[in-house]
């Protein structure tokens, strides 16, 4: 995707490493890059990355795929943070 090529480039990095989000406010979270799920609940899903934890937060959140590293979270998903070495 070229968007995410010249984000790249202009922060000075040479690839995202295939860590990508979309987030669609109250309807699902599409990640790529995922290396494994951390706690699960219907309000607050923890995804592993390489180098960071991120928090998807919101109500009835469900798993609608995880397959090869992508990872789609529906739901209504309100909030995406990134967590510090796990700790918010």
């Amino acid at each position: 995707m070229r968007l995410y090529d010249e984000i790249a480039q202009s922060e000075g990095f040479s690839a995202f490493a295939g860590a990508r989000a979309l987030f669609l406010p109250m309807r699902a979270v599409y990640l790529e890059g995922v290396k494994a799920l951390g706690d699960f609940a219907p309000e607050k899903v923890v995804v592993c990355f390489p180098h960071c934890l991120v928090a998807v937060e919101g109500e009835e959140l469900s798993i609608a795929k995880y397959l090869d590293g992508d990872l789609c979270i529906v739901g209504k998903p309100r909030s995406l943070s990134v967590l510090d070495g796990g700790r918010e």
